[in-house]
């Protein structure tokens, strides 16, 4: 960990003048109204930006790679008492992740008091104590409190990489407040803490930065064509709920420590977007957030506009747009801490830094309530948008400073003490120690458990509206400080039809998905109470593995067995396949000491090393390893002894991304299938094609003559489907996934048409969660349950033509929405979603369904194990099923 200090003070190149606030371009008169720089010479002697670099910010076709901003940053930072630079984790790909802080040398100096005060705010249980150890009404101390500490205001740039603007902006921002001598700049360094994070994806501004300078004067293309972050892409702005990504983790731990009262996050948007969008939000707001978080980021994104403006930055909107604040995986967590969350979304330039040119003026064209100083050029440069970006970052500062202790009270007390009282959810949920996968149990938990909700356990059995709970349940209440955010996570999502302009009006959807159970998606069963729970608990220090005894020895004529009913078992098949151990799947019901296990058991022979591996894996999943004394008398299938996969994502294609993700975290051995491998697709024993991967990715892909080498991996091979189908025909298996399940379907002639309508007047389900039956005796489905909700985002759902084998289907009924919001749904019951076929000397999987949506429908991920393995492993009868643990024995 490096640490730099800083002092904070600063003259801008960029003409900006916001009424009120203070801006001006530097050397010239303060406009009236304004205050002018009490100094005309720097407070600091650093370079500015453009002297730093060799190009001002914002000029034509040049951008500041991570390196050299890092450089900067720390330069400015050595040079400041009033800004601290610190290198906080590392990314991804081994990258700095730097902050910095900024504000008066006295705030940094006390700055660890300045935090403490504000967890304190935020806490309604120790106000309370606080206050009455004071003798004081609680209201009255804690503006008292809050009148000693400073608000901390978060900024941050650059999670979308391609959205290269605003970090180039921050340096500028960051030598104004470094340098500038005025009554603005000390308003800002005296008032509140800027907690800046210059870039959130560092890997992806090396990715999209760097090649953008390295094929300056080519004839390549100069976007970056693949993900800018090595797993996810784009959707590093959704993962703010499972939180997956290391740099996920680095923006939460910030958040938690830093307690930001406000979060500024600047984003670009399309070309013919408005020049700048801010709040107020579009519909839908979820019940369950905070009314103050939500007004004042609606207000605070107003004043950006009003400044914007009053800055002569002519095509400025709010509303109508962005409507983040249904589901957590766009709204993040600081939300539910307190914290007014605002966007500004920037128009994008052509290929990141040049000029945009159009046949018609440029949005918004037309005066409007919503854009009261309309656009009026038919041309959009680079230097506009870092300018834009510069005032509107100014402004949120300085709404902020301008009122520090009310927002201290209102959004880190206030907003936290109303968790008291709230009521808009259960008195609290219920997760019984006894379910199906003690995994994922473990998953979802570990999940509470990050965002520090309050995760309580029950000291004995105890009853509640009429169920008993065994000893060991959790109870996570809603009257908690995060209570707000369990309910949201928790909830079964309802989309309201209020999310209208008015009665009459069309229903406004979501920006995002529509919902974000986590129990539904991860398989646990998950009871909302409304009653008090009377019962002595323990509270939950940190969530791990459910203790499992050692397993039993089965002796020489039985097995070691764990249920399929895990997702986590995926893990335990990877490790044993790591070292070597051979394993069966079970036909039919395995009887072990003490119950049944349903049809996919795993089996391992009774061996010294099967144990110990098997005791190992146990500790760390929870998943309790059982014993057959006797084999069972079913057919199995003979897992391979190693299951090579072969993973076809293409380019820049999320799903594929995260499905790189998840099977590393499952212990996968897969390689990304390239051009080159089509002629040898025998090396795999499975191909996955992930969701998104459509026959022109495979045929097309990638123009070679427009990207340079490194990215020849993903050109298109013509004949890719005919060598695919080769490939099953011949003994291979393949997994499709999603959209791409219909890519499966023409390459391998597959006995199927989709039958969900692409009419969304008919059937719109943008992301939801829809009733499922399983068949579970088919082994695509082994271990699932009967019924649970599968992820379905207007996906293709099948009707089968000739022979196969259904393993899911959407059920009877008219309406199938379990969570989220659906239209139609009705029209998919009967419709298959999961079905395998036999190609010639091989097999094909298909799900409908995009099953693996940001690793969110974890329950469903024993499905793409089930496909995974079983669809490369060898049936056998159960003699031989008996001969081969016995030789394995």
């Amino acid at each position: 960990m490096r640490l730099h200090r800083v002092t904070t003070s600063l003259l801008t190149a960029a003409a900006v003048t916001i009424s009120g606030v203070g801006l001006f371009q530097a050397g010239s008169a303060a406009p009236p109204g304004q205050v002018a720089p009490t100094s005309s010479e720097p407070r600091v002697d650093v370079p500015t930006p453009a002297e730093f670099f060799g190009f001002a910010m914002g000029d034509e076709g040049k951008l500041a790679a991570f390196a050299p901003i890092k450089d900067y940053l720390q330069q400015v930072a050595e040079a400041s008492p009033e800004i601290e630079y610190e290198v906080v984790g590392e990314t991804t790909e081994g990258e700095d992740f730097p902050i910095l802080r900024i504000s008066s040398a006295e705030n940094l100096a006390r700055l660890d008091e300045i935090l403490d005060i504000n967890a304190r705010l935020s806490d309604p249980a120790k106000m309370t104590a606080e206050a009455e150890q004071a003798g004081m009404e609680r209201d009255d101390y804690a503006r008292q409190l809050a009148a000693t500490s400073k608000p901390v205001y978060y900024v941050e740039a650059g999670i979308h990489s391609t959205e290269v603007s605003s970090t180039q902006a921050l340096m500028d921002v960051v030598y104004r407040m470094a340098t500038e001598d005025s009554d603005v700049t000390r308003r800002w360094l005296d008032n509140m803490v800027v907690l800046m994070v210059p870039s959130q994806n560092p890997d992806g501004h090396n990715r999209v930065i760097n090649y953008f300078n390295e094929t300056a004067g080519t004839g390549y293309a100069r976007v970056f064509p693949d993900l800018y972050q090595k797993y996810v892409g784009h959707d590093n702005n959704r993962d703010w709920f499972m939180m997956t990504q290391v740099e996920s983790k680095i923006r939460v731990a910030l958040e938690q420590k830093y307690r930001p009262v406000a979060q500024h996050y600047m984003h670009q948007a399309g070309t013919d977007s408005p020049r700048i969008w801010s709040p107020p939000w579009d519909e839908p707001m979820s019940p369950v957030l905070d009314p103050l978080t939500v007004a004042s980021a609606n207000s605070i994104g107003q004043e950006a506009n009003s400044d914007l403006v009053a800055a002569g930055k002519k095509g400025a909107k709010t509303d109508d747009a962005y409507g983040i604040m249904w589901n957590a995986d766009v709204m993040g967590y600081s939300t539910f801490q307190g914290t007014s969350t605002w966007l500004t979304e920037i128009a994008s330039a052509r290929d990141l830094a040049y000029t945009v040119t159009s046949d018609k003026i440029l949005e918004p064209a037309t005066a409007t309530l919503r854009s009261p100083l309309p656009y009026d050029s038919k041309t959009w440069t680079f230097k506009q948008m870092v300018q834009y970006g510069e005032v509107a970052a100014y402004s949120g500062m300085d709404t902020v400073a301008s009122d520090p202790m009310e927002w201290l009270y209102n959004n880190l007390y206030r907003s936290n003490a109303n968790s008291e009282t709230y009521d808009a959810g259960p008195a609290a949920y219920v997760v019984s120690a006894q379910q199906r996968d003690p995994y994922a149990v473990m998953d979802m938990l570990s999940i509470f458990d990050r965002g520090n909700a309050e995760i309580l356990k029950a000291d004995r059995a105890f009853t509640v509206a009429g169920t008993r709970y065994p000893k060991g349940s959790w109870i996570l209440r809603t009257d908690q400080p995060l209570g707000r955010w369990v309910d949201q996570l928790l909830r079964v999502d309802a989309y309201p039809d209020s999310a209208r302009k008015c009665a009459t009006c069309p229903l406004i959807l979501p920006y995002s998905e529509t919902t974000d159970n986590l129990g539904l998606l991860m398989g646990v069963d998950v009871d909302a109470v409304d009653e008090a729970i009377d019962v002595a608990t323990t509270v939950v220090e940190e969530v791990g593995p459910v203790a499992t005894p050692a397993p039993p020895n089965p002796g020489a004529s039985g097995a070691y067995v764990l249920s399929p009913t895990s997702y986590g078992l995926g893990k335990v098949i990877t490790a044993l396949e790591h070292l070597g151990v051979p394993m069966f799947r079970a036909e039919g019901r395995t009887p072990v000491v003490g119950r049944t296990l349903p049809p996919g058991a795993l089996m391992v022979a009774a061996t010294p090393a099967a144990r110990k591996a098997l005791t190992t894996i146990s500790a760390e999943t929870g998943l309790p390893v059982y014993a057959a004394l006797k084999l069972p008398k079913t057919r199995a299938i003979e897992l391979a002894a190693t299951t090579k996969v072969g993973l076809v994502r293409g380019a820049n294609n999320m799903p594929g991304g995260w499905m790189m993700w998840m099977l590393e975290q499952w212990g996968v051995d897969y390689e990304v299938v390239e051009a080159d491998d089509y002629a040898d697709l025998a090396q795999f024993d499975t191909v996955v094609l992930a969701p998104g991967v459509s026959t022109r990715t495979l045929t097309e892909g990638l123009d070679p003559s427009r990207y340079p080498e490194e990215f020849h991996w993903a050109r298109g091979v013509p004949d890719a489907p005919a060598r695919l189908r080769a490939f099953v025909e011949g003994g291979g298996n393949l997994v499709a996934l999603g959209s791409a399940s219909m890519t499966a379907k023409d390459a391998l002639a597959l006995p199927v048409e989709n039958v969900a309508s692409t009419d969304r007047s008919v059937l719109n389900v943008p992301g939801a969660l829809l009733k499922q039956s399983f068949r579970t005796a088919v082994p695509a489905a082994w271990g699932m349950p009967a019924s649970w909700p599968v992820w379905f985002n207007n996906d293709p759902a099948f009707r089968l033509t000739g022979p196969g084998e259904v393993a899911a289907s959407y059920p009877a009924g008219d309406d199938l929405l379990a969570s989220g919001y659906a239209l139609g749904s009705g029209t998919l019951a009967g419709a298959a979603n999961v079905a395998t076929f036999d190609v010639g000397e091989g097999q094909a999987t298909i799900a409908g369904g995009h099953i693996t949506f940001r690793t969110w429908p974890r329950a469903a991920w024993t499905v793409v194990t089930n496909a995974i393995y079983n669809g490369a492993g060898t049936p056998v009868s159960a003699a031989e099923l008996a001969t081969r643990l016995g030789e394995a024995g």
